[in-house]
């Protein structure tokens, strides 16, 4: 694992010192190979701590909700950014109160691909990074072949406002985002149930998606409301159904695409389909990309005249 460039860490260092910010989120080693861990920065002499490579793979901005009316200093990959965006045009934070370090990303490893290549167990992962890829034994895996699946699908490797930029930004590639969306709205009513009955029977309902995400910031969230009490909780297809679909349209107009929650499931559920057809829907009726424009109204909060209802009338 690469340690923050030197006068990357003396600049979070002084912010700390000066009392420009009251904590730093960034990332550090984890006890388990290739996999970083978030890491909590409190004191300037913590921060040779500090980490940036392709195991830096969560998203840190679902941590901010715990730090409301604090100065933080953060660091961010193009599509946690994103994520910040989102939440700034719905009033959760305001720039000034943040200092952002900058992660040109060409994207985060897939631990569960380098299981299966590897033939072992998470905690048994031999070899190391490099910045050509993944050295185990005499293989050298390319970093493509073994970044996770969403990465493919990313609109934005580099944060585009920041305090401090660390790397080199990679080329945007500019992917058709909405491909697979198209495919599976091609499919008959029947096949689109099937094929997603099949995916959401995988989800046993631990909320790590809801957890995750940095726009489910609800103090009491819909799964733990008792009073009244919108569903039973369990592991029974009705209620996954019930979960994800529910979870899904809250994010309607505000999911800016991190794809954190589908990185992070332990089941391997494909959550970003669900959320990729949301947010080609309100593209295709708002024009809207969550995530682009932090001084945009949300669409579905938002009254236009010219607004397409033909989908209510």
């Amino acid at each position: 694992m690469s340690q923050l460039p030197a006068e990357v860490r003396a600049c979070i260092a002084e912010w700390l010192a000066q009392g420009e910010i009251d904590l730093f989120i960034g990332y550090e080693a984890s006890s388990l190979p290739f996999q970083a861990t978030p890491a909590f920065i409190r004191q300037p002499e913590e921060v040779d701590r500090l980490i940036w490579d392709a195991t830096c793979e969560n998203n840190l901005v679902s941590f901010l909700k715990r730090y409301r009316g604090q100065k933080v200093g953060i660091m961010l990959k193009g599509c946690d950014a994103r994520s910040l965006v989102s939440l700034m045009r719905e009033g959760q934070w305001i720039r000034e109160r943040l200092r952002i370090v900058a992660a040109a990303c060409p994207g985060v490893l897939d631990v569960r691909r380098m299981v299966e290549l590897a033939h072992t167990e998470i905690e048994n992962l031999p070899g190391q990074l490099l910045p050509q890829g993944w050295q185990h034994g005499e293989t050298l895996t390319p970093l493509a072949d073994i970044r996770h699946v969403t990465c493919a699908l990313c609109l934005q490797h580099t944060p585009t406002d920041y305090d401090l930029l660390v790397g080199d930004p990679p080329p945007e590639e500019h992917p058709d985002s909405f491909a697979a969306v198209r495919e599976i709205e091609a499919l008959s009513s029947d096949e689109r149930w099937q094929f997603f009955t099949q995916e959401l029977s995988k989800c046993n309902l631990c909320y790590t998606c809801r957890n995750t995400c940095p726009m489910c910031y609800c103090n009491v969230c819909f799964v733990d409301q008792d009073a009244p009490r919108w569903f039973t909780a369990t592991t029974a297809p009705p209620d996954i159904h019930f979960y994800q679909v529910m979870r899904t349209f809250h994010l309607a107009g505000r999911c800016a695409g991190c794809y954190a929650c589908t990185r992070v499931c332990p089941q391997g559920v494909n959550l970003w389909l669900l959320l990729d057809k949301l947010r080609a829907d309100v593209w295709e009726l708002y024009q809207d990309d969550a995530g682009t424009n932090p001084d945009a109204k949300p669409p579905l909060t938002t009254y236009r005249e010219e607004d397409d209802n033909s989908f209510v009338l």
